[in-house]
């Protein structure tokens, strides 16, 4: 059966072994020169000057779209799985009928699936592991420098959530073609139905799995010329003041109040707006932000103002991608019962 198995799928194996050394040759080669560089800045520039950001804001900008189309294989590498490798596994043999003829000789049709399930889902999850290991570290020095591995395309790419997505995504495939038994029907239900999966995780499942941490920042000139990112006011009088900061370095920001009284209460913009205008009027920053809110914070600091921003601490980022990946291998698992207790029903 396993040397059955092996013949049936060795060309999907080898277009996908191809596929993932090309991957990682040019990965291998680009990461090595990105690396270089990085040291090289590090040892030209002078942090006093200001030359450091501008080497490193320039290195992002030259690795920034070999980064992003990295992120994004790896990002459908699992989608690829479960569309080319999970929904015909079944769904083909079903359409030939071939499963028939062997559930009627000494294989039965348990140890038949166990052993399609167990060999592709290997396979699944060595491949895109392997290229989410290369992303990674290819990626290391970028990760380093801008300080966020939160982001979605950064954490769905890196280290071992790609796992759970690869194993999750061969078995829904396999069990979409399972009850379709067609396998063009089943390749689209497995595309879509793993789309609206990851959307979910990733939007209102993820930021709810550990408890947050809320923070409270006084608006001052301290807090606003180190931290302030944007500056937003309403047209009225009576309507709202919005002030980014900056969650504490490589944590996940989740949500921010807009600038709130003492009394946690919205401070209303006409309370700001005699600041704003000195601030307009010493050529200070215009609507949509500056690179010093300084004076802005000092004059507001009298009316003792904050901000609450709510955010996960930056040593939250494994025990997010252990629980989410635990997720998806449960997922993967429950639908594994579910294709053996179709296989029993199938007549034949």
């Amino acid at each position: 059966m396993i040397w059955l198995t092996w013949r049936q799928f060795r060309t999907q194996g080898f277009a996908g072994l191809a596929f993932l050394a090309a991957v990682a040759a040019y990965l291998l080669i680009t990461g090595t020169q990105l690396r270089h560089s990085y040291t090289a800045d590090l040892a030209t520039c002078r942090p006093q000057n200001d030359t450091c950001f501008g080497l490193l804001n320039g290195l992002q900008s030259d690795y920034n779209g070999p980064l992003q189309l990295a992120e994004l294989l790896v990002m459908a590498a699992p989608a690829v799985v479960g569309i080319f490798w999970g929904a015909p596994l079944i769904a083909g043999e079903l359409e030939r009928g071939t499963p028939y003829l062997t559930w009627n000789q000494s294989i039965t049709r348990f140890r038949w699936l166990a052993v399609k399930l167990a060999g592709v889902a290997l396979a699944s999850v060595i491949a895109v592991g392997a290229l989410s290991l290369l992303v990674t570290w290819f990626a290391s020095p970028l990760d380093t420098m801008s300080g966020n591995r939160f982001g979605t395309q950064a954490f769905n790419a890196r280290d071992i959530t790609p796992l759970g997505y690869a194993a999750f995504a061969f078995v829904l495939g396999v069990t979409v073609g399972l009850l379709v038994r067609r396998t063009l029907p089943a390749m689209a239900a497995t595309l879509a139905i793993y789309f609206a999966v990851q959307i979910l995780v990733t939007a209102a499942i993820r930021p709810n799995l550990l408890p947050t941490t809320t923070t409270t920042v006084p608006i001052n000139q301290s807090t606003m010329s180190s931290q302030a990112v944007r500056f937003d006011r309403s047209e009225a009088l009576t309507g709202p003041v919005t002030i980014s900061l900056s969650a504490p370095p490589g944590s996940w920001a989740l949500s921010q109040t807009p600038v709130l009284t003492s009394a946690g209460q919205p401070v209303q913009t006409g309370t700001v707006l005699t600041c704003w205008s000195r601030l307009l009027s010493q050529g200070g920053a215009g609507k949509q932000g500056s690179p010093d809110f300084g004076p802005l914070g000092a004059c507001l600091a009298p009316y003792d103002l904050h901000v609450d921003i709510t955010y996960e601490p930056a040593d939250r980022y494994w025990p997010l991608q252990q629980i989410e990946t635990g997720l998806y291998l449960a997922l993967a698992a429950l639908l594994t019962a579910a294709c053996f207790s179709r296989i029993r029903k199938l007549r034949g």
